[in-house]
């Protein structure tokens, strides 16, 4: 019996959903103090009722810019991808929906992102490259340290 190929194809990326507060406005606008930038990530995947190895991936992208206790603006992206995911064995998922999709999503996430800070009249904001692939061994790591205890 032939063994079924390997599929693995972007179908779509879209914006699921998106938010940009800016409320200190117009006085953030004038503030002299640098804000701290935090930034925050999360994935979350699930398969596509009715549409066969279609699994749809989430990435999550937060940016809160505060000063004190001023908030500058909060950002909140949901950058979504349809995968057709297919004959890929049950111990790669994981990896392929942890790393490799958010991988692809997150230009998309950090154009958006840039996008909406610009035009809620801040200076662009250029997220770091994220390293998908450590944050899933991290992951990983924490998980087994934390059934071993």
């Amino acid at each position: 019996m032939e063994e079924a190929e390997a599929v693995f194809m972007i179908e779509r990326v879209y914006v699921k959903d998106s938010s940009f507060e800016s409320p200190n406005a117009p006085l953030s606008f004038v503030q002299t103090e640098a804000p701290t930038v935090d930034v925050g990530l999360n994935t979350a995947s699930n398969q596509v009722e009715g549409m066969d190895g279609l699994t749809e991936v989430i990435l999550t992208v937060t940016v809160k810019a505060k000063a004190g206790e001023s908030t500058y603006f909060a950002v909140e992206v949901q950058q979504a991808g349809l995968f057709r995911i297919q004959n890929i064995p049950e111990e790669h998922l994981p990896a392929l929906i942890a790393v490799h999709c958010p991988t692809i999503l997150f230009p998309y996430a950090r154009e958006v992102v840039a996008d909406m800070v610009g035009r809620g009249g801040f200076q662009p904001l250029h997220l770091h490259p994220v390293n998908f692939e450590a944050l899933y061994q991290q992951a990983q790591q924490e998980q087994v340290s934390h059934t071993t205890q």
